[in-house]
């Protein structure tokens, strides 16, 4: 036991996680932009950035997301991110840690992969903890007007009756001050996830989205200032309650 702790924190400290969780009822997002926008995955990766998070499921037995991003986009490599997470509660927890890397093959066409380290353990001295290894891959197409449509796939090894998942995405901007996002997401079931972001004059944000199964309300606002943001975000779930979640991000 002493040993796999020691291989996972090992792994975490290499490679740096998202917010999105795996053992929740509901889906966590990568940080509270893309949670206020119901859960939508953002796929903006044109600026080097850090990004910490934190999320609060009271509701759920107090469990909590911390999490650190890492991107660094370059004009000759592609796009480079690294992530690190952690959920649970003094009774468990997971951490996990992520690598990526995008590439823009064409001026409409990006592909990226992503492998993943996922471990999870408990209190209680009975419970042989787990890990897994996890694999992914997305394309996008740029498809003019402003509309860029990704499909991605990946591996669920701890699931062994579903141990795949997909998503379709379709974001677009209208508008240069609105940008709206939809997702048909597949695990263990068909969810539906829609955001909107209003922002005016790249300062200021107003965000909103839904997501199904379960059926959840989302809404946050944000700050640039000078590559600095401040977001804050929450979700509203019949049987959870309201779930908040925040998130600073440092451009550079």
């Amino acid at each position: 036991m002493a040993l796999n702790r020691l291989a996972a924190a090992a792994v975490a400290a290499m490679m740096l996680v998202s917010l999105t969780s795996e053992a929740q009822l509901s889906g966590t997002a990568r940080d509270a932009r893309s949670g206020a926008m119901g859960g939508c995955y953002l796929t903006d990766d044109t600026t080097r950035r850090v990004s910490v998070g934190y999320r609060q499921a009271f509701m759920l037995a107090a469990m909590a997301d911390k999490g650190l991003t890492l991107l660094w986009p370059t004009a000759r490599v592609g796009t480079i991110d690294a992530a690190y997470r952690y959920h649970g509660n003094a009774d468990y927890h997971e951490h996990e840690a992520a690598v990526g890397y995008g590439l823009r093959v064409a001026p409409w066409l990006k592909v990226a992969v992503e492998a993943r380290y996922v471990y999870a353990g408990t209190a209680d001295a009975y419970y042989e903890p787990r890990h897994w290894l996890a694999g992914g891959a997305a394309v996008t197409a740029s498809l003019g007007r402003r509309v860029d449509v990704t499909v991605a796939a990946g591996s669920r090894p701890w699931a062994a009756e579903k141990p795949w998942k997909a998503r379709l995405q379709i974001a677009s901007r209208p508008m240069v001050s609105i940008l709206t996002v939809v997702e048909a997401d597949w695990e263990e079931r068909l969810r539906w996830r829609l955001g909107m972001e209003y922002s005016y004059r790249g300062m200021v944000y107003a965000r909103a989205g839904l997501a199904t199964n379960p059926a959840v309300a989302t809404f946050g606002v944000g700050v640039k200032w000078r590559g600095l943001g401040v977001d804050l975000g929450a979700e509203v779930h019949r049987a959870l309650g309201i779930t908040p979640q925040t998130s600073l991000t440092l451009w550079f």
